[in-house]
């Protein structure tokens, strides 16, 4: 078909929507150096048909392509829409390949460049047909692997999704050569509107002569995950009370946290106070410059450095989990998760600022030790050994981007919740748990309903089986999520 395409290339036909991926990829080590995937991009049928005389296959996002193809070039196997993708670029998406070699008079896709380009210039496929698709690189729940298969005897390549797909072709003598790119399924999933978000309030207490509490509601999460449709545990800091030579309060909350590991639960976990150099045994301050210490969190790292986290899309500082932001997707849309250092230091602001400036259609969630004081205002101080107070956080970062819709913290009361507008008329629903609960394991509940535009957020005690009735539970309806 190199010799009856549209001038220029398809894929630059208005209209034309498609996708495709390639190899996973390594989170990124900052926010510039990767985006973090719009999988509602993806929604878009690639059609697919085949020319029984040579065994070609024609992908293509272009309803009026494929049924020319079948009519006037010999196309006429209908496999109907192979998966969904999309036909302009978006965040997270990659570029996929479209080329046609003459003398094999096969069509190829491929999401990487020096792939396609060692083909036009060596292999013989001298038709370049430029951008076919864009697809994700990476892998996501919302999304399914691409298989590419291939037919030495018939000099072709293939596509698979599904398993049965995949077993056809093998059964036949194709060779899978493995995944190339993911996309949306060819027939869209009904999308489950109702999802849980979890915030683990400060468990200093719950690890310093055991690990019976922790170990118990990192259980009862794990156990709960289907139940509860838990998508993403957060953290607030204060995991430990403070470090020892042998590191044991580390150790302890470093094994239960791979309850959530071994359950397929992301996390993330902000950095308090107690989880750094500045606070010795007994909770003192220890010596030298406070400041200094403050930002040593060598033994936090050491037990939960930045490839313990499974939904990672950047750093602020390489090596560090500090500062971080995390990706997902759930309820039909996409969130990230900011973890902000205690009392940041300026840098640091200026890097929140950055991804949330590049992530707009993410609804935010962010983790930090202290944001709001026991009465439920944003703190004003920076604890006297810090850098910059929540205040400043908030009107220098948080509050200036439309799409932060949550702020949890802890360090200081019990519960708290206010809602504040943004600088762009957003809301913003900030939420203080903290408890210090040495008896049993507060744990906050966030369920959040899309569809109803509402969440709910309650308290509830795993170890006692006990929910907080102290004005913890509430609902709030009319919430603008970002679509």
């Amino acid at each position: 078909m190199g010799s009856w395409r549209v001038v220029g290339s398809l894929a630059l036909v208005a209209g034309l929507w498609a996708c495709g991926g390639g190899a996973p990829v390594e989170p990124a080590g900052t926010a510039s150096s990767e985006a973090a995937l719009d999988c509602a991009a993806l929604g878009s049928p690639v059609y697919h048909r085949i020319r029984p005389s040579n065994g070609d296959s024609l992908y293509t996002l272009n309803a009026n392509e494929a049924t020319n193809a079948g009519t006037t070039y010999g196309y006429t196997e209908d496999r109907g829409v192979a998966f969904r993708a999309s036909g302009i670029t978006g965040t997270g998406l990659s570029p996929v390949y479209r080329i046609y070699s003459p003398s094999r008079t096969e069509h190829f896709w491929t999401i990487d460049a020096a792939e396609k380009q060692q083909l036009v210039t060596q292999g013989g496929f001298t038709t370049d047909e430029g951008v076919g698709f864009f697809a994700s690189a990476t892998a996501s729940p919302c999304l399914v692997p691409v298989y590419r298969y291939a037919n030495d005897t018939l000099r072709k390549h293939r596509f698979a999704i599904t398993a049965q797909e995949r077993a056809a072709l093998s059964a036949a003598g194709w060779v899978d050569q493995g995944i190339r790119f993911h996309v949306a399924p060819a027939t869209p999933q009904p999308v489950d509107t109702k999802f849980t978000l979890v915030i683990v309030p400060d468990t200093q207490n719950e690890v310093v002569s055991s690990s019976t509490l922790i170990d118990h509601r990192m259980q009862w999460l794990a156990d709960n995950k289907a139940a509860l449709d838990i998508r993403f545990v957060g953290h607030t800091g204060d995991m430990a009370n403070w470090d020892t030579p042998d590191h044991i309060q580390y150790v302890r909350a470093g094994n239960a946290f791979q309850k959530l590991d071994a359950a397929g639960i992301p996390y993330a976990i902000a950095i308090g106070n107690h989880d750094t150099a500045a606070t010795c045994p007994g909770g003192s301050a220890c010596p030298g410059n406070v400041n200094a210490n403050l930002r040593n969190t060598t033994t936090f790292n050491t037990y939960f450095p930045p490839s313990r986290f499974t939904r990672l899309g950047g750093v602020f500082e390489a090596g560090k989990s500090d500062n971080s932001f995390h990706t997902f997707s759930a309820g039909g849309l996409n969130w990230l998760v900011l973890s902000l250092e205690l009392w940041a230091r300026t840098d640091a602001v200026t890097w929140a600022r950055n991804v949330l400036a590049q992530h707009p259609n993410h609804n935010v969630i962010v983790l930090t030790h202290s944001h709001q004081n026991s009465g439920g205002g944003i703190e004003q101080g920076n604890g006297g050994y810090g850098n910059n107070s929540p205040q400043y956080v908030f009107d220098n970062a948080l509050k200036l981007y439309p799409n932060v819709r949550f702020i949890f913290s802890g360090h200081v009361g019990t519960h708290a919740y206010r809602a504040v507008t943004g600088t762009q008329g957003n809301t913003i629903h900030q939420m203080l748990t903290t408890y210090h609960d040495g008896s049993s394991n507060p744990t906050r509940l966030i369920e959040i309903d899309t569809a109803a535009n509402t969440f709910s957020s309650r308290v509830y005690l795993p170890y006692t089986n006990v929910e907080k009735t102290d004005g913890s539970k509430f609902t709030v309806t009319n919430v603008s999520w970002v679509r």
